[in-house]
């Protein structure tokens, strides 16, 4: 599932029954709250709760990929105004284009003062959702950029990112087709961050770059996991929320969060533009509750933002969702970088893949 698509160059629709809505006509009981999402991100309880508690319905579209959530975003000044959506979830990666786009609008200070649990919301995420002191979205649920590898076939242990030079995985390894994530993971084993002034003057950055593209087999952000569980590679970095799922199906697959630190992604609630931004800052709010919190962290595959005080042991246990605050403190968000950054990085990318480095 690609999350970075946007931020370095720029499935179909699901059908479900939430909330006694049969989905044959999508949006088309016009007087609820219309909420386009990722399929599985919010449990269909958590739904139901919300209506229980709120006198506004909820008609409840969901996506099987941000891809398709970011086109359905776009589609969205297209749409009459008493079908289009309220709300519509993007990946964080998506977020600056959205911006560029003006297809969404900004929470005004009065609406996030109605919002208790944005209020409590840890700054490191309101800081990552806030551009020129205007907050543009709000942060739901996270996760990170991991390694997963088979540990039925491996003789060792990957803990860190330097594993993934190690001879065993020549030609055994997948990475994302993903500029920002390949550089990314290379900067963080030489000590760099993912957000670089430059990448002109990090020693050894070519030199191993050169040689961790002489280790892969195939760069995929979609059947990563795919290729490992059929053989052909023994190892991938991708993200956590896929990993998650696969594991549960597959005991010989091993995920690790590199401790050299790690990328992190969130997917945001966005207002589009034309909406109406007062209908929908009651169901952003409800999202961060601790009790909802707890719920969307269980039951699914991502880690809510906000107050976790009620998520179970049981799944604070879970070493995917749930890693050490030592790595999570040597994690960041990957952010926009300058255009004169972004076309080094695109020299790179283009001299890595054609094997010109």
């Amino acid at each position: 599932m690609n999350r970075r698509e946007l931020l370095f160059f720029g499935g179909a629709a699901a059908v479900a029954s939430i909330g006694g809505c049969q989905w044959l006509n999508v949006f088309d009981q016009r007087d609820r709250l219309r909420i386009t999402g990722l399929l599985g991100a919010v449990p269909s309880k958590v739904i139901n709760q919300f209506e229980a508690k709120s006198p506004q319905k909820v008609e409840f579209k969901a996506e099987n990929s941000p891809s398709k959530l970011w086109q359905e975003l776009q589609n969205s000044p297209n749409m009459a105004k008493d079908i289009a959506p309220h709300l519509v979830s993007i990946g964080d990666a998506w977020l600056d284009q959205a911006i560029a786009q003006s297809l969404i609008q900004p929470i005004s200070p009065e609406l996030l003062a109605k919002m208790p649990h944005w209020q409590n919301l840890s700054p490191f995420w309101q800081q990552g959702v806030t551009r020129n002191n205007q907050v543009w979205a709000v942060p739901y649920r996270w996760g990170a950029t991991a390694i997963a590898y088979r540990q039925d076939k491996l003789k060792f242990a990957i803990t860190q990112w330097s594993d993934l030079w190690r001879p065993e995985l020549q030609k055994k390894l997948s990475l994302p087709d993903d500029a920002r994530e390949v550089i990314g993971l290379v900067l963080k084993k030489l000590g760099q961050s993912y957000q670089p002034e430059t990448l002109a003057n990090i020693p050894n950055l070519k030199q191993e770059l050169k040689s961790l593209n002489s280790q892969v087999l195939t760069y995929s952000s979609d059947n990563y996991l795919q290729s490992m569980l059929g053989d052909d590679t023994l190892a991938a970095v991708g993200w956590t929320n896929d990993m998650f799922r696969a594991k549960k199906q597959n005991p010989n697959l091993q995920v690790v969060i590199p401790q050299d630190g790690t990328a992190l992604w969130s997917d945001l609630w966005v207002i589009p533009k034309a909406a109406s931004s007062e209908i929908a800052i009651a169901w952003i709010d409800f999202c961060l509750a601790p009790d909802i919190a707890a719920q969307i962290t269980a039951l699914s595959d991502a880690v809510s933002t906000s107050d976790l005080t009620q998520v179970p042991n049981s799944v604070k246990s879970d070493p995917i969702k749930f890693f050490a605050p030592d790595i999570f403190t040597k994690s960041e968000l990957i952010l926009p970088l300058s255009p004169s950054v972004l076309d080094q990085y695109q020299d790179l990318w283009t001299k890595m893949r054609s094997g010109s480095l």
